[in-house]
């Protein structure tokens, strides 16, 4: 007898059997977490009931999370079957086309059942899992069908095929899954929701499921929800540097592009790529795997090694895509194969209310949830500066008692200079048309990230050419979670961060102009003064290092428009 078999015949006398209750009490817990969530599942059809692919509800208010290739044959209406038998109108909100995700929102309830995700970054393989949904519409009264299996694997990549779509970081089962699971929820054994049933591998031509099934990590979707809730069409995130694996399992840097953010931190051909947003990594797999968790605009941390040491900075992500409608897929890849959808009668007309809930708009999915969740965050800024009198111009007197104990500063702000003295050195910036030039060598992009701010503190509203709600995210240095407000003026791009507990921006990211390293602001401990509201404490990230120089405001004057 081998050394092995030894081994294991040690291991499973070491193994307590099952008696016949202990499975029947295994059962018996399976059966309550299955009559538990089953009511968090949806059936999703189009608006005249045909169709069927599947969803599930995430919160009370009727918010539900499905494949983007299930709702993309339908029109921005559907309906949604729950398995309580009676059937939902419901409202496209927003797309994730690369990731196959959409969020719909149910309408009728306020108290609609909804799952609990549990982190898919704790799956492993041989954990046992439960996969709901309705292949082949076998329920009439949307009852879901559920098959139970093990994770087969975690992590996996599955390139594009022939489309758009990429699913990365993916959970892989042998639960069965089959044409009308796609967009419903896999939950652990304890009933958990921990991704997103979409592809699996069928036989050719058969449509025959062969064991391999592949859903969305529930904590890929959770990166995105919010920005999904803004109406959005979701972009996927893209690096501007290439790599590729070696025979030690290296992950080494190959083409950077010397325009980009990764050039100016350090980054060249050769250098060893050893984690990127936390993960270490060991091929090119794992990288595309956390590249593809992440929506664009997402700032990243990464870490390398060259023949010079060991080196850290942050890049951000840039549009893998950039789409500005809806993508089209092919006819086999949406909501079901042909054969088995039902032809749709001409299409139920939504009801008046229903269609106030849409508002089509290039660059968005739902335009109507965008205006929602901008109000939202312009509301509390306004209401905070009601009080203030119209300032046309600022007078702001700064020093550093940190890093420069000798710095002093005095901006003059107005809708068309900034004016900076510092110590004996004077700038002068036109915030129409500013010029890299003007400003100085010690806070690049400074006068004009002022500017901005000045523009956004308006008492008669922020001063964009657009605004536009962008989701959360994971705003660096500080670590925080923080929603994200776009504001463009021509091609120019800030991105504004604010927390639940302030009305006021808690931090800005602006990026003065193309190939340069952005301006990236931070706002403590805001104050009213005399007829202005500015930061005590100004943070200026320093995008080498991701230290920040604080400067300390020790006066603020706001100036009256003329007359008033």
């Amino acid at each position: 007898m081998g050394r092995c078999s030894v081994c294991l015949l040690v291991f499973l006398s070491t193994l307590t059997p099952l008696t016949a209750e202990d499975l029947r009490q295994n059962e018996r817990q399976r059966i309550e977490v299955i009559q538990r969530i089953a009511p968090s599942v949806v059936c999703v059809m189009d608006s005249a009931g045909a169709g069927g692919g599947s969803g599930v509800l995430i919160s009370a208010d009727g918010f539900a999370i499905s494949n983007y290739h299930v709702t993309s044959g339908s029109a921005s209406f559907l309906k949604c079957g729950l398995n309580d038998g009676k059937v939902y109108d419901a409202v496209l909100v927003g797309i994730d086309p690369t990731g196959d995700v959409s969020l719909i929102q149910l309408q009728g309830r306020t108290d609609f059942p909804f799952a609990t995700p549990g982190n898919s970054d704790n799956v492993r393989a041989g954990d046992q899992c439960l996969a709901l949904g309705n292949p082949f519409l076998l329920a009439s009264d949307f009852s879901p069908t559920v098959t139970w299996g093990i994770v087969s694997g975690t992590r996996r990549y599955q390139y594009p095929a022939n489309t758009f779509l990429e699913y990365t970081d993916c959970i892989q089962i042998d639960a069965s899954i089959n044409p009308g699971n796609s967009g419903g929820p896999l939950f652990d054994i304890q009933g958990r929701w921990i991704g997103i049933n979409g592809r699996a591998s069928f036989e050719k031509r058969g449509r025959v499921n062969s064991g391999a099934a592949y859903a969305i990590s529930v904590n890929q979707v959770l990166n995105f929800i919010d920005h999904l809730k803004c109406g959005l069409i979701v972009d996927h995130g893209r690096t501007d540097f290439t790599v590729e694996s070696d025979e030690q399992f290296n992950v080494i840097v190959r083409q950077v592009s010397e325009l980009s953010e990764a050039w100016r931190r350090g980054l060249r051909s050769g250098a060893i790529l050893e984690s990127f947003a936390g993960r270490q990594l060991s091929s090119a797999n794992d990288f595309q795997n956390v590249v593809g968790i992440f929506p664009e605009g997402t700032r990243i941390p990464l870490v390398w090694r060259d023949r010079s040491g060991r080196h850290s900075a942050t890049v951000r992500l840039g549009p893998l895509h950039s789409f500005r409608k809806a993508p089209e897929l092919p006819q086999e890849r949406r909501q079901g194969p042909p054969d088995e959808q039902a032809e749709a009668e001409a299409q139920e007309q939504p009801s008046a209310e229903l269609q106030k809930l849409f508002i089509a708009r290039d660059g968005f999915s739902n335009y109507y949830y965008n205006q929602l969740a901008t109000q939202q965050l312009l509301t509390p800024l306004r209401m905070r500066l009601a009080d203030i009198p119209p300032a046309a111009a600022w007078k702001i007197q700064l020093n550093s008692v940190e890093q420069d104990p000798g710095l002093q500063a005095e901006l003059v702000v107005t809708a068309d200079t900034i004016g900076l003295r510092l110590n004996d050195r004077s700038w002068l910036q036109n915030t129409t048309q500013p010029n890299m030039q003007e400003e100085p060598a010690m806070f690049p992009g400074f006068l004009i990230a002022i500017g901005q701010l000045h523009r956004m503190l308006q008492k008669e509203g922020p001063a964009f050419d657009e605004l536009t709600a962008a989701g959360k995210t994971l705003h660096l240095p500080s670590g925080r979670t923080l929603k994200v407000l776009n504001a463009r003026s021509g091609t120019r791009l800030a991105r504004w961060y604010f927390d639940d507990q302030e009305a006021l921006p808690v931090a800005l990211d602006l990026e003065p102009e193309a190939a340069t390293d952005e301006i990236r602001l931070i706002f403590a401990d805001w104050k009213t003064w005399q007829g202005v509201i500015f930061p005590e404490r100004l943070g200026i990230v320093d995008p080498a290092t991701e230290q920040v120089r604080w400067l300390q405001t020790s006066d603020a004057i706001g100036k009256q428009e003329s007359g008033k």
